[in-house]
């Protein structure tokens, strides 16, 4: 999937959730108006906070700037993270040895971040945030891609974390 394709669909996703139910369609019977979509647990999705969104933003910055003590602080002490390539790490130790075990330079574009709330009856809230990352080793251009992150944040902490990689061919 292009770029382009990932970034219609996610201009898509949140023109569908800003639209909700306001629609000539009925809206499910679980539903209010500022809903759109459903859920894993199968009710609707409503926008999260702009908090939580907040906590991903300080991620970005703490990730960029190499501050793994202050980055660390931003996750649960049971976060749990699975990696685009199937490895999975169980705390913010282990999530952070495997950034600092990355032996090329990354820079990034942070495009895109928006917050759902898949329950509002329960704590939480998901972020979605986009990254497109252009890496290097020994100064050589080795690898352009789309990252697609997803975090779970609860009580201001991120307690899951997975990511998807698209490369980009240009």
């Amino acid at each position: 999937m292009t770029t382009r394709n990932i970034l219609a669909s996610t201009i898509t996703t949140l023109l569908l959730i800003a639209i909700g139910c306001t629609g000539p369609s009925p809206c499910p019977p679980n539903s209010t108006n500022d809903s759109s979509g459903f859920s894993p647990e199968g009710g609707p999705v409503h926008f999260g906070s702009e908090t939580s969104v907040d906590i991903v933003k300080g991620i970005d910055s703490a990730w960029a700037e190499m501050d793994m003590e202050r980055l660390a602080t931003f996750f649960s002490d049971t976060a749990k993270f699975d990696w685009y390539d199937g490895k999975s790490y169980d705390g913010v130790d282990a999530f952070i040895e495997r950034i600092m075990a990355d032996t090329l330079d990354n820079e990034w574009d942070f495009r895109w971040a928006y917050s759902l709330d898949a329950n509002i009856e329960d704590p939480g809230d998901w972020v979605h945030a986009g990254f497109d990352v252009r890496a290097t080793k020994n100064e050589e251009a080795v690898e352009h891609a789309l990252y697609q992150e997803w975090y779970y944040i609860e009580d201001r902490k991120v307690s899951y974390w997975y990511n998807t990689k698209a490369i980009r061919n240009d």
